[in-house]
């Protein structure tokens, strides 16, 4: 609280989830806020585009019941009527039919027909492990509990705990959801992901930016505004930033909160300590491009999403029907399905233009899936390829400990807090938390009036 007697204000850079979570709370204890955006709207990956009727969520497509924190913020904002519990349905291809199961219901692996009976002690094993270690694995957690499992890769883990039916079958294609395969991700992702899959789902009406649109409505958000340096001052920090037209803007706050990736904090904020720099210069994030198609008539399929083993394709990851999620996606009638791919498939077609990416996954899905081809290719009324540069993070062995390393070196009193995926497991509300965790030391720091020891 300054001299006046009114609370300090505070800077945001970044307006996705967790930048305007940072913000909104920050508001709500009665900071100054004023959040600087570089896009030309807010909404980071948690964001919507409208094509011809068409609702294409760009990130996040999956919300889980216990995702606490986001109901919480949701109640908070007096939007709980815009969401409702949705399809849960999983599928799984194998030999040319889909396995379906309910999230929820893990029985409902033993009776799909996916796999053996003779792998009834891997379902077994893998329950009893998820028992055992479900209390490190917390959507609001910053992982350090979680790294003395992050000991071997997820295939190894299938290798060792399971069977290869299982390895193939379960563990492959759950790997595809972060984009990755099973030899180059680490045991907690799978760990992580099989409770977080085996619950309800929920989701909003019509579009999942419903969250970010009522947080952006609520603050004072400056777009196309380019932040070009963060530094800390003595009670307060800087901040530079520029919109084309305009001369550069300088402004002062008590703290800021950098919600971006890691490699782009690392370039604006150049004072941090040597070893927090590093660290988030070197954040592995792995590209994704996916491509949506808007068709006038809905196939039969129930699933929500049909994953795919690498024995049925060496490239394509998921195909989701957004449709199925929640209303509004879609016109009536109509349909929209997302194809997703590994990385390498993302890496090696970064460079092509989207006519081409659009030729290439028809060609991919007559391969995969021949009876879904011919049917998005005689009924397509649209076509959209996104492409995120800074999709996911691709957690090997020993990136947790890293990761729990980092948290406990961060500085407590540092002007400048940090929020975004990379805190965290790389999630939806696992960056809703960190901007609730930034927004908490950040009233910590300007009500005690605390200086940074350790710059970072």
């Amino acid at each position: 609280m300054n001299a006046t007697g009114t609370k300090e204000p505070i800077i945001v850079i970044g307006a996705g989830i967790a930048g305007m979570t940072a913000a909104f709370r920050l508001q709500q204890d009665g900071h100054p806020v004023r959040v600087l955006e570089a896009e030309d709207r807010a909404g980071g990956r948690m964001r919507t585009v409208e094509r011809r009727g068409y609702h294409m969520d760009l990130a996040a497509i999956l919300l889980i019941e216990n995702y606490t924190q986001m109901r919480a913020l949701v109640r908070d904002l007096g939007i709980e009527g815009t969401t409702q519990r949705t399809n849960n349905v999983v599928g799984i291809r194998r030999g040319g039919r889909i396995h379906r199961m309910r999230a929820n219901r893990p029985t409902d692996l033993k009776r799909s027909g996916l796999l053996p009976w003779s792998s009834l002690p891997a379902m077994l094993r893998l329950q009893a492990d998820l028992g055992k270690y479900g209390s490190r694995l917390r959507w609001d957690s910053d992982m350090g509990e979680a790294a003395a499992l992050d000991t071997e890769t997820a295939a190894a883990y299938a290798e060792r705990r399971l069977d290869a039916e299982f390895r193939d079958w379960v563990v492959d294609p759950m790997s595809a959801m972060f984009f990755n395969s099973p030899p180059d991700l680490s045991v907690v992702n799978f760990l992580f992901s099989m409770p977080a899959v085996n619950a309800e789902w929920f989701n909003f009406h019509d579009r999942v930016d419903t969250l970010t649109t009522a947080l952006a409505a609520r603050l004072p958000v400056e777009t196309r505004a380019e932040v070009t340096q963060v530094e800390e001052v003595p009670d307060g920090v800087r901040v530079h930033w520029r919109r084309e037209g305009e001369p550069e803007h300088t402004e002062e706050a008590a703290a800021a909160v950098v919600a971006l990736p890691g490699p782009v904090a690392a370039r604006l904020c150049p004072g941090l300590a040597p070893a927090t720099l590093d660290y988030l210069a070197n954040v592995p994030y792995v590209p994704d491009i996916h491509v949506y198609f808007g068709v006038d008539r809905r196939p039969d399929e129930t699933a929500t999403c049909v994953l795919f083993p690498q024995r049925e394709h060496p490239d394509l990851g998921v195909v989701t029907f957004n449709h199925n999620f929640a209303p509004g996606r879609a016109p009536q009638g109509h349909a929209l399905l997302t194809s997703y791919y590994r990385y390498p498939w993302a890496m090696r077609h970064w460079e092509a233009d989207d006519e081409k990416v659009v030729e290439l996954t028809h060609e991919v899905h007559r391969q995969a899936w021949p009876e879904l081809a011919r049917h998005i290719e005689a009924h397509q009324d649209m076509a959209y390829v996104q492409r995120w540069k800074n999709a996911v993070i691709l957690r090997k062995p020993g990136d947790y400990a890293r990761l729990r390393d980092f948290n406990r070196g961060l500085d407590p009193h540092c002007r400048i807090q940090l929020a975004g995926d990379y805190l965290a497991f790389s999630a939806t509300n696992s960056s809703l938390v960190t901007g609730e965790r930034a927004a908490e030391r950040v009233r910590d720091i300007v009500t005690t009036g605390a200086v940074s020891a350790g710059r970072g």
